[in-house]
C-alpha cells in the first residue's frame, strides 16, 4: 500500500494488538498498554513504546516459560479470513496497512483507535 515502512509496524502492532492487550493483563503490563493506547489516539508517535512494552512482554514471557509451556499463534497483517463475501477494510486513522475482512456495511472496530476500520476499495 504505502512506501513508509512504519506503516507496516503499525500494521503489525494492530494485528496483535489483542493479544497484547491480554499478555499485559497476565504480567501486569496494563497500565502501560493503557497509557500507550491513549497516547496513540491522541495523535502522539507511540510506536517506539509499543515496540518497547511487546519487547518487554517477550522478556516476561520466556521467564514464564523456565516453567511453563504455552502456545499461541500470530496474526497476519492481510489474512484473509472469507469465503468470497467479505470485503477489505483499514485502518480509521490510515497510520498503518493492516488489512481486515468483514462483511460489507459491518466494519470491524479498530481496537487501537476504538473506531469502525474503513471500507478499502
Amino acid at each position: 500500500m504505502s512506501q513508509d515502512p512504519r506503516r507496516e509496524e503499525w500494521a503489525a502492532v494492530c494485528t496483535r494488538l489483542r493479544r497484547l492487550a491480554g499478555d499485559a493483563n497476565w504480567f501486569s503490563l496494563r497500565p502501560d498498554f493503557d497509557d500507550l493506547t491513549a497516547s496513540t489516539r491522541t495523535g502522539e508517535d507511540t510506536l517506539d513504546g509499543w515496540h518497547a512494552l511487546e519487547a518487554e512482554l517477550a522478556r516476561r514471557a520466556e521467564v514464564e516459560l523456565d516453567h511453563v509451556v504455552r502456545h499461541g499463534k500470530g496474526g497476519d497483517a492481510h489474512a484473509y479470513r472469507g469465503d468470497g463475501s467479505q470485503t477489505r477494510h483499514g485502518c480509521p486513522r490510515e497510520i498503518c496497512d493492516r488489512v481486515a475482512w468483514a462483511p460489507a456495511g459491518a466494519p470491524p472496530e479498530c481496537l487501537l483507535f476504538g473506531a469502525p476500520m474503513h471500507e478499502l476499495p
